[in-house]
C-alpha cells in the first residue's frame, strides 16, 4: 500500500475506524481501518484507491443513486486491481473452482471472498462472450433466410413491382 501511494502522491493512515478517501486543496489520502487483517486492508485500500483515482465529490451529500454507482465502481476496481487479468492468465489455475479460489487468495493476498468473486466475474464475462457469439451466429443465418433467392413468388412480384415503380421516379421509402 505504501508503495502505490508514494508512487501516486497519495497520503495512507491506518486508524482504528472505517476505511475512507479525502481530497482537501488538491491533496489525497486514504486511511485504511488498522483493525482489519492484511488481506482486508488491502482490499480496503484498492476499493478506496478507486475513489481517490475515478471519482469526485463527497458522497455525504450525493443522491444515494450516485453515492451507489461509485461504491459499485469501487467494487470492480477492486476486482481488477487486486487480480489483473494478465496476471492471471499466467497461472497454472486448477480446474477445481475451491482450489482456484484458494490459489489466488494466497497467489494475489486477498480474502477467499474476493477470489471468489474474481472467479465468478471472469465465468459470467466468458459466459457472455460465448452467448454473444451464438446470437450473432443465428442472427447472421437468419439474414440468408430472406435472400432474393429464397423469395416466394408472391413476394418477388412485390419487389418486381417496387423496382419498375423507383425507375419511373417514385419514392418507395417509408
Amino acid at each position: 500500500m505504501a508503495h502505490l501511494a508514494a508512487k501516486l502522491n497519495i497520503w495512507v493512515y491506518t486508524m482504528d475506524m472505517s476505511s475512507m478517501a479525502v481530497e482537501k486543496n488538491g491533496l489525497f489520502s486514504i486511511n485504511v481501518d488498522r483493525r482489519l487483517s492484511a488481506k482486508e486492508q488491502w482490499e480496503d485500500f484498492l476499493h478506496e484507491l478507486c475513489h481517490v483515482l475515478r471519482h469526485s465529490g463527497n458522497q455525504m451529500v450525493m443522491p444515494d443513486r450516485y453515492v451507489d454507482w461509485q461504491e459499485q465502481d469501487a467494487t470492480n476496481f477492486q476486482l481488477y486491481a487486486a487480480m489483473p487479468l494478465a496476471m492471471l492468465k499466467k497461472l497454472a489455475l486448477p480446474e477445481q473452482k475451491n482450489e482456484m479460489i484458494a490459489l489466488l487468495s494466497e497467489e494475489f493476498q486477498v480474502t477467499y471472498r474476493l477470489a471468489e468473486a474474481r472467479i465468478v466475474q471472469i465465468q459470467r464475462r466468458v459466459l457472455q462472450g460465448i452467448m454473444d457469439q451464438e446470437y450473432q451466429r443465428l442472427t447472421e443465418s437468419q439474414f440468408t433466410r430472406y435472400s432474393p433467392a429464397n423469395w416466394s413468388d408472391s413476394t418477388r412480384a412485390i419487389m418486381n413491382k417496387l423496382e419498375q415503380l423507383k425507375q419511373k421516379g417514385a419514392s418507395v421509402d417509408g
